[in-house]
């Protein structure tokens, strides 16, 4: 089974879906057997991220939320005025009936809200590819956090052997570039790769 059929199966949700039903990655996911797990744990964040990490939006659905959320900030600030001029009381047993008091009205404040999950973008793959000795992680959707995978991933690669999977690093043979572990390197006609 080639890669891009294993992830397909693995991920299906992050690849488009043909008329028939199957799933496709556009220009296709060709990345050397080194990467090959880099890639899969990214699919894998992502696919992890994308259905399991939500944010709550609130929905305010009565307007006494205004009036019960201002309450709550004023008695909050008269309380923090009032221990700074009496610092001494400034003891959980002094406190706790009023921080009690002080949720009562937060309580009332959230009754007047709806919450909704809001999750974050769907992401759907275009393609992946090796291309100049860096990982080429191509897709559609997604958020700041998605992007952050990205680009981590692909600093991996940059650091992994393209072959064997160990620590790699820039070798060139002319116009040529590859990510390549020591031990290959001796074997194989390139050099390391100065900037």
């Amino acid at each position: 089974m080639d890669f891009e059929q294993k992830l397909m199966d693995k991920y299906p949700d992050l690849f488009y879906k043909k008329e028939d039903g199957s799933l496709e990655c556009p220009c296709g996911a060709w990345v050397p057997e080194g990467w090959e797990t880099i890639v899969d744990e990214l699919c894998g964040a992502i696919n992890n991220y994308i259905k399991c990490t939500y944010r709550l939006d609130g929905e305010i659905t009565n307007k006494m939320y205004y009036f019960w959320r201002s309450i709550g900030k004023c008695l909050d600030w008269s309380h923090k005025l009032f221990l700074k001029l009496f610092p001494k009381l400034n003891k959980w047993e002094y406190n706790k009936p009023f921080y009690s008091f002080v949720e009562k009205f937060r309580q009332r404040s959230y009754k007047c809200v709806k919450y909704n999950r809001v999750y974050p973008p769907a992401v759907k793959i275009d393609q992946i590819k090796s291309k100049f000795a860096d990982l080429r992680f191509y897709y559609s959707g997604g958020d700041k956090q998605v992007a952050g995978m990205v680009l981590f991933a692909e600093y991996l690669c940059s650091k992994t052997c393209e072959a064997s999977g160990e620590k790699g690093e820039l070798c060139s043979n002319g116009g040529w570039y590859r990510t390549l572990s020591p031990r290959l390197l001796e074997e194989e006609s390139y050099k390391q790769y100065k900037t």
